[in-house]
């Protein structure tokens, strides 16, 4: 069987006035509050511990994530003369938002939060390299318990990668500097959102890597399609996260400052054998649902 849902998310344009590691704007009221559980804990919406146990007539959650209406300004980067701009160039593509020619939203994580059963992770390591001086993915989502791999194909240019804790957090994950040829890798042992930076100069760099406890999330594709396979039968709250995509500048401080994160859930049932759609729209109007 079918379902489709069709979803709206009005985003709000408004300035941020942080800098980096200092907590952002409180969000829109009514915004979901960000949790990260360490492994053993309960899931990301704070139901039971993830079993897992053999799936029978798992059904599919699938979607599109499209804008609608004027696009947000979305100007470059500088690099500046501390930037190596010899080999990162003047200015760096607009990060926190990539739409395709026909309207698709990449980088949208979708997941299920309240899930608490149903197939084993696989624990494979994810890679994110640092390539024409971007994180690349921009925004990645791994099991917990999996390998975070940290690779730079940019030659001749030291790297670095500090991931942080949190949206914004103020508690560092790992920091290391990543030599061309030398992978840094690190297990993820917490679930939640984490944030990837540049201390090397870098300050447009930036990244995200989310970690869950079972194997029911996505990330959005270039024209922002998404699956989730193999669900079990049942009804579920249907997450979706994208990043702040409102630039402000604060004198005086290294890294530019960004929005909260814009997340919305739906309620799905799927049933044994089934496809439910669920599409989402970003506009830029104000938070709405």
């Amino acid at each position: 069987m079918k379902h489709t849902l069709h979803f709206t998310l009005l985003a709000t344009a408004f300035t941020a006035n942080t800098c980096r590691r200092t907590p952002p704007p409180s969000a829109p009221p009514g915004a979901p509050t960000e949790t990260s559980p360490t492994p053993g804990q309960p899931n990301t919406n704070g139901g039971s511990p993830y079993r897992v146990e053999a799936v029978t007539h798992g059904g599919t959650l699938r979607g599109r994530v499209t804008w609608q209406g004027d696009r947000p300004a979305m100007d470059p980067l500088p690099v500046g003369a501390t930037g190596n701009p010899a080999v990162c160039g003047t200015t760096q593509p607009f990060p926190a938002l990539a739409l395709s020619a026909s309207g698709g939203v990449a980088s949208t994580v979708v997941w299920l939060k309240d899930i608490d059963h149903g197939a084993a992770p696989t624990t494979r390591a994810v890679t994110v390299d640092q390539h024409d001086c971007r994180y690349q993915p921009h925004v990645v989502a791994i099991p917990v318990g999996a390998d975070l791999r940290m690779t730079n194909s940019d030659p001749g240019l030291l790297h670095n990668v500090h991931a942080y804790y949190g949206y914004e957090g103020e508690e560092s994950w790992f920091n290391a500097a990543t030599p061309v040829g030398i992978p840094v890798v690190r297990k993820a042992e917490r679930v939640g959102v984490s944030h990837l930076i540049c201390d090397a100069g870098h300050t447009w760099m930036s990244g995200y890597v989310h970690v869950f406890p079972h194997p029911y999330y996505a990330v959005s594709d270039g024209d922002g399609n998404w699956s989730i396979p193999n669900v079990p039968p049942g009804t579920y709250t249907l997450h979706f996260w994208h990043e702040g995509w409102v630039r402000s500048e604060v004198p005086g401080h290294e890294h530019p400052a960004w929005s909260p994160a814009w997340e919305r859930d739906r309620a799905v049932r799927v049933d044994p054998d089934g496809t439910v759609t669920a599409d989402l729209t970003l506009t830029r109007e104000g938070p709405t649902g």
